[in-house]
């Protein structure tokens, strides 16, 4: 679904635990198969060139797709494709750069430590940034010789679906069934893949309560978890700082994504000789970032993911207003079609 319109614009698949064990046996057979995992590893890294140049060349077309699915404007999504290419760019000068150790000890015995691919990984995608946080773990993944199956979140496919495509027309030489591409619900088809015996590892990038429920579905199989949760930024301004230059950086790390990031500024600590002439001047740099459709020309801030996400920031802001909380600007859902919310 589009956002900021609410029109439909595709209709995927929605997979099933029988989808999961069909993609898990695929991705096991392509890393039996040793193609990938035993490819030379200077080879590998000319695969993964190879994708990060067909990302770059499909940047523009990707970006319409992230934008026009997840809400975030256009400037926004180029930035995120280009990064993801980056990001493929980088691990492929790591490939052949995967050392080990020897250990001197004493007698004819021999110590020294092998590196070899983890195997089939998860990657569970949150929907802030689908195709650029998907590519920072598939990357280094493939990078090692790991096969690869990632989920997109429910809300925002498209993008990673769009690249998976372009990667398969590509002419890239990734070896058939290495990459996978799983579209379906958190609850069911990622429960699945974190739970799965034939999963050697599983990456997830989301909220902590869904950290918490995939570390204990792979915690069944003893299957390793890296997590990337949400988290607070502060912001702190001392009477020194420049409070005109501190606004544009409290706004840019505010409302950047339309506020939708782990890491956004969302607490200032502010020295009370210049509190009133800060948030004077935060509420003036507020008024320049205008709302509105993500690929409309001059917007800074596009709509929220999804109309459920926009009702559960509402909420959050009444509660903060219950808990003695003042509101200088903003706080409405603004009016007409899409999931959009005023700069607050």
């Amino acid at each position: 679904m589009n956002p900021a319109t609410g029109e439909v614009m595709a209709a995927v698949p929605k997979a099933t635990v029988g989808d999961v064990d069909r993609c898990v046996e695929a991705s096991r057979k392509a890393l039996q198969g040793a193609e990938w995992k035993k490819m030379d590893p200077a080879q590998r890294g000319r695969v993964l060139n190879k994708m990060a140049a067909v990302t770059y060349e499909k940047a523009k077309e990707l970006a319409v797709v992230e934008s026009s699915n997840n809400g975030k404007t256009f400037r926004e999504a180029l930035s995120e494709i280009r990064y993801g290419a980056w990001t493929l760019e980088y691990f492929a000068g790591l490939t052949d750069k995967i050392e080990g150790t020897t250990i001197p000890v004493p007698g004819s015995r021999l110590n020294y430590t092998l590196r070899q691919p983890l195997g089939v990984t998860a990657h569970i995608v949150p929907w802030n940034f689908p195709l650029q946080l998907a590519l920072r773990s598939i990357a280094p993944a493939l990078a090692a010789g790991c096969t690869v199956i990632a989920k997109p979140a429910s809300w925002t496919p498209l993008s990673l679906l769009a690249w998976g495509k372009a990667i398969d027309e590509g002419n890239t030489g990734l070896p058939s069934g290495v990459l996978q591409i799983l579209t379906g619900s958190g609850s069911l088809a990622g429960n699945a893949l974190a739970g799965h015996s034939g999963v050697d590892g599983v990456v997830l990038t989301g909220g902590v309560p869904t950290g918490q429920a995939v570390m204990a579905k792979a915690s069944e199989q003893l299957t390793p978890v890296t997590l990337e949760l949400g988290g607070k930024g502060a912001n702190i301004v001392f009477p020194d700082a420049d409070l005109r230059y501190a606004a544009k950086a409290i706004c840019f790390g505010i409302f950047m994504n339309a506020g939708q990031m782990c890491w956004a500024g969302s607490r200032l600590l502010v020295h009370e000789d210049v509190h009133d002439e800060l948030v004077e001047a935060v509420c003036a740099e507020v008024g320049k970032w205008k709302v509105g459709p993500g690929m409309e020309e001059g917007v800074r801030i596009g709509s929220l993911v999804h109309e459920r996400h926009r009702a559960e920031v509402l909420e959050k802001l009444e509660a903060g207003l219950k808990q003695g909380g003042s509101l200088k600007l903003g706080g409405s859902a603004v009016e007409g079609d899409g999931a959009f919310m005023e700069a607050t």
